[in-house]
């Protein structure tokens, strides 16, 4: 277990030997930003550092986080309580599968995930069964997280997703076989002429057509990686 202040608020508590805060997490609480109230629920919520984030930044929402791996859900309940949030940020330690005995559909608002994002058989494996798990769909991928939001959320309610580039089809797909309709796609780049290394999907169950490309988030000025773009202070800043 290792500690670290990520901010003037928060306190992470994570394994040491496990998914640790990120820059995705970072950037998804950001795009998230307007869900400011009602009902949210992160699926994968690993240590609940996204649902801190956003409540540290202000949302009135309260949040649930779903979490398979015990480890990571008894980590998540103590962030949730040291940080102050222990009435609003409430963890659930089970397998997005069974989102219909987990959930009662159509309750949420809004839901986020940063999903496992690299196919079960998909280069060497972590030495971490944590890891594993958390990066690979071992236990679920794209498809079955979309169909858990599809059921959490209420018509109209909002999709929020932080993905890769090279599987953005893989989450699209997913997401219309769902009835979420992309709305809204930024493409985050590490610098000037680099390609991009993630991928932010806002989208709308029940939605109507028609797919918002914003401008891309860039985050450094400069290929070694030493100055971020005023945006990406300005993110950090917010947080």
């Amino acid at each position: 277990m290792i500690t670290n202040k990520i901010n003037a608020d928060i306190i992470l508590n994570e394994l040491e030997s496990g998914i640790r805060f990120g820059t995705d997490a970072l950037l998804l609480a950001d795009f998230a930003s307007n869900a400011k109230k009602g009902l949210c629920i992160d699926l994968g919520t690993g240590s609940g550092v996204i649902p801190l984030l956003m409540l540290a930044s202000g949302s009135n929402a309260s949040f649930i986080g779903l979490e398979l791996q015990p480890e990571y859900a008894n980590i998540a309940s103590e962030n949730a309580k040291s940080n102050g949030y222990g009435d609003r940020f409430r963890i659930i330690n089970g397998d997005a599968a069974d989102y219909k005995s987990l959930f009662e559909s159509g309750r949420a608002d809004y839901v986020v995930t940063n999903p496992p994002y690299m196919r079960a058989d998909c280069g060497a494996e972590n030495a971490s069964d944590a890891l594993n798990v958390a990066r690979r769909e071992i236990a679920g991928g794209a498809e079955l997280f979309c169909r858990a939001a599809a059921w959490c959320l209420k018509s109209g309610g909002g999709f929020f997703a932080v993905y890769r580039p090279d599987r953005l089809v893989n989450l699209f797909t997913a997401m219309k076989n769902c009835n979420i309709e992309p709305k809204r796609l930024r493409a985050v780049i590490p610098s000037v002429g680099k390609r991009p290394s993630l991928i932010l999907v806002e989208g709308r169950k029940d939605g109507r057509e028609g797919l918002i490309y914003e401008n891309d988030l860039i985050i450094y000025t400069d290929e070694t990686h030493s100055v971020q773009t005023e945006e990406m202070q300005a993110i950090y800043r917010r947080f």
